[in-house]
């Protein structure tokens, strides 16, 4: 693959083949053009250092690697950051633009130029272009790039194999006009085009990196003396893809989804949809697939069907004592044996949950509705230091919440998903436990319903106001420019969900199962007993039985059965009020803490726990003192 000019960076050192990078703006058909490309192994991971996941597979010499869905090569999201560490890095890319939305995507297109990246740019969705009254000049196109262009059919395959075939011929132009702009950086600067282009638009990572230290400011601000250049060079570079759109794009559009797109984002008609929309996602993940299909796959599949079968087998091959007896209590324990609890949670829980939330939010994904209820929520989400793309896990986490610790990928920064996954484990309930609870409360009358759901309310918006004004850095705004709205494509949301659920349970599985080996160990060592020993004082403290501390024991394992275990209690009014409030704000179930240690890290992992505990047992006394139950 050949550019002329100063191309970017290649491989760095050590690398064994090239690398291709797939670019662009979300909902473009990025995916399944890759999956197109490369039906063969697909690897799907976290970039090093970030939550943030990345594809890669290889295609013919090449590796290549399908980056997050970006507006820009820039520093002003985490996807952003991701997506340009790998553009510097790669031999090439293919530029996925939606052919109509070419006022939008070109801008991106036009960087990578800028940047002297060897591209090809795969003009898809040329079907829709159909569609929607356009025609689209791909010829002209071409020309005015200065670069090899394909009209694709990502769906369908039209054009893939003549993008295939046109990857060598990966180019840039020689010059571009934001090259008059490299004037105003520093004499003998040693750095790239691409880093040069990055620089006059004020890229701070790229300062830092380069030694630009009279460019780096303080505080995370944008180099100073780029400041005024990167909004000259965004305006110049709008201006060219208006003159190319022009140029290539004829006929008039038919603007039913605009129409459609318009009531969403209106507060009047956009709040009622948003709110039907939000309830559509609770009820699919927190009733037909949390107690529905889950129950379903774990009293009758899995209960009936598959444990009996394992516990006998076990009981058969093992001798009835001696180093046996660990082994077996390891395998089939009521707690999390390995063949029998394990395999319950991963296959009869984890996995319909896994694939329901992929179709979920690949169908909202690729209908263009995700960024528009982000919208429509983030002036809310605001005030907890969160914007409104974190909306997604918090409805998810009503139905469960280690499914919505995943989903937090959805939000922008790691700082936001730590300040989403610590509200998801300290005061948003599962549909499990409120099936439980609501049945406790239900006995108690609607005084104590309003108590409950008011004092969860407002744990929820006290901690998310603390967190947001403790934890470093700064809350991300909402930039979203939406896609239009269009009728999901099932094979499109098929594929994508496939990929993604196998690539998680891969990883989560294994993850899963060490930990309830751990927690297995404990049990069988007596540990776990121990446990309820060293909180009596603390149930003590609440004015409950010491009895409790089992309950709080069973909600390490699951929330549920710690709601469930209050239910053989003898409690009054108010304890048991006070008993709810602690198990739902007391920490996790094992699985979520699993899911928490594998998305963030170990220090956000201890900071959840610990947080929860701490909350719990504070809220819970401060409860307990104003009903008087202690005496």
């Amino acid at each position: 693959m050949t550019a002329s000019g100063d191309a970017a960076r290649g491989p760095t050192a050590g690398d064994v083949e090239t690398s291709t990078a797939l670019v662009g703006a979300p909902n473009t058909g990025k995916s399944v053009l890759f999956g197109r490309l490369t039906p063969e192994y697909v690897e799907v991971s976290n970039y090093p250092g970030t939550t943030v996941e990345t594809t890669a597979a290889p295609l013919g010499s090449t590796r290549l690697i399908d980056t997050p869905g970006v507006h820009g090569i820039s520093s002003f999201s985490e996807e952003e950051r991701v997506t340009r560490r790998i553009v510097l890095r790669a031999d090439a890319v293919v530029n996925v633009v939606d052919a109509t939305q070419l006022d939008r995507d070109l801008f991106v297109t036009l960087q990578l130029l800028d940047m002297g990246v060897p591209t090809v740019v795969a003009l898809n969705m040329m079907d829709e272009v159909e569609a929607e009254g356009l025609e689209i000049d791909a010829d002209a196109l071409e020309r005015s790039l200065g670069v090899p262009v394909v009209p694709t059919v990502a769906v369908t395959g039209a054009g893939v194999d003549e993008l295939r075939d046109r990857l060598p011929e990966a180019s840039a132009p020689e010059s571009t006009p934001v090259a008059s702009y490299y004037g105003a950086l520093p004499d003998g600067i040693d750095a790239s085009r691409a880093e040069k282009t990055l620089l006059v638009e004020g890229d701070e990572p790229t300062a830092r990196r380069v030694g630009a230290r009279d460019l780096a400011a303080d505080g995370g601000a944008a180099p100073l003396a780029a400041v005024g250049e990167r909004e000259a060079v965004y305006r110049e570079r709008r201006t060219r893809v208006r003159s190319i759109v022009e140029t290539v794009e004829r006929g008039s559009r038919r603007r039913l989804g605009e129409r459609l797109g318009g009531l969403l984002m209106r507060p009047v008609t956009g709040v009622p949809i948003a709110l039907a929309l939000l309830f559509a996602v609770f009820y699919v993940m927190g009733v037909l697939v949390a107690q529905r299909v889950v129950d379903y796959a774990e009293t009758v599949l899995v209960g009936r069907y598959y444990a009996p079968a394992v516990e006998a087998a076990v009981a058969d091959l093992l001798p009835a004592s001696g180093w046996a007896r660990p082994v077996e209590f390891l395998l089939v324990n009521d707690s999390l044996g390995l063949l029998t609890v394990t395999v319950r949670y991963t296959l009869g829980v984890l996995l319909p949950l896994v694939v329901a939330f992929y179709l979920v939010i690949g169908t909202l994904e690729d209908a263009g509705v995700l960024p528009r209820l982000a919208v429509v929520t983030d002036r809310g989400l605001d005030r907890i230091g969160l914007n409104g793309r974190a909306v997604v896990p918090l409805i998810v986490g009503v139905g469960c919440v280690t499914m919505a610790v995943v989903s937090t990928r959805v939000v922008g920064s790691r700082r936001e998903r730590l300040i989403t996954t610590a509200l998801l484990g300290l005061a948003i309930p599962c549909s499990a436990q409120i099936g439980v609870v609501a049945g406790l409360l239900a006995e108690l009358g609607p005084v104590w319903w309003i108590g409950y759901l008011t004092l969860l309310l407002g744990v929820l918006g006290t901690v998310g106001v603390v967190l947001d004004r403790t934890l470093p850095g700064r809350q991300d705004a909402l930039i979203e420019q939406l896609p239009r709205l269009r009728v999901p494509r099932p094979t499109n949301v098929a594929r994508k969900t496939a990929n993604r659920a196998g690539a998680f349970l891969r990883e989560a599985a294994p993850l899963f199962g060490v930990t309830a080996a751990a927690v297995s160990t404990l049990d069988y060592l007596g540990a776990l007993d121990a446990i309820v020993g060293a909180l009596r004082p603390l149930t003590a403290a609440l004015g409950l039985p010491a009895s409790f501390g089992e309950v709080l024991v069973l909600g390490l394992i699951r929330r549920d059965f710690a709601a469930a275990g209050m239910t053989d209690l003898q409690l009054t009014a108010s304890q048991t009020f006070v008993g709810l409030v602690v198990v739902t704000l007391f920490v996790p179930c094992i699985l979520t803490m699993a899911m928490v240690l594998r998305e963030r890290d170990a220090r956000s992992a201890i900071l959840v726990w610990v947080g929860s505990w701490v909350t719990a047992f504070v809220v819970g006394g401060a409860v307990s003192a104003a009903l008087g139950v202690i005496t």
